[in-house]
């Protein structure tokens, strides 16, 4: 069992799936994330990763996290993403952005999110 093959069998159900379920897929303007990691960047203080699914967020906007302490309601300062060909888990530089439309994963720098939680 080498595992040889697995890489094209997962874009072959890749590209069934864009194939057959294109009509399904349902887009709303509504954000929905999911949390994927709070840290502190240098310059920016604390950070959340997240996985923009649904929607469209804009530099200024105001959102909800879950934290430890009950819901935590803060202001975007800063939409991130890694410069191209880069991990955002990797300390680098990062493309600063006014609105970024889901679906893809980012980096918010906004006030109040050392009490979030990820998940």
């Amino acid at each position: 069992h080498t595992g040889e093959g697995i890489p094209d069998l997962l874009q072959l159900i890749a590209r069934l799936t864009q194939k057959y379920m294109v009509q399904r897929i349902m887009w709303c303007r509504e954000p929905q994330a999911t949390v994927l990691e709070v840290k502190v960047v240098e310059g920016l203080g604390h950070t959340v990763d997240i996985i923009l699914a649904n929607g469209d967020l804009q530099q200024g906007d105001t959102i909800v996290l879950c934290g430890f302490n009950g819901p935590i309601v803060t202001r975007v300062r800063a939409l991130l993403t890694p410069k191209p060909l880069k991990e955002i888990r990797i300390k680098a530089d990062y493309v600063h952005h006014t609105s970024i439309r889901g679906a893809q994963g980012i980096k918010i720098a906004a006030d109040n999110l050392d009490k979030v939680v990820a998940g």
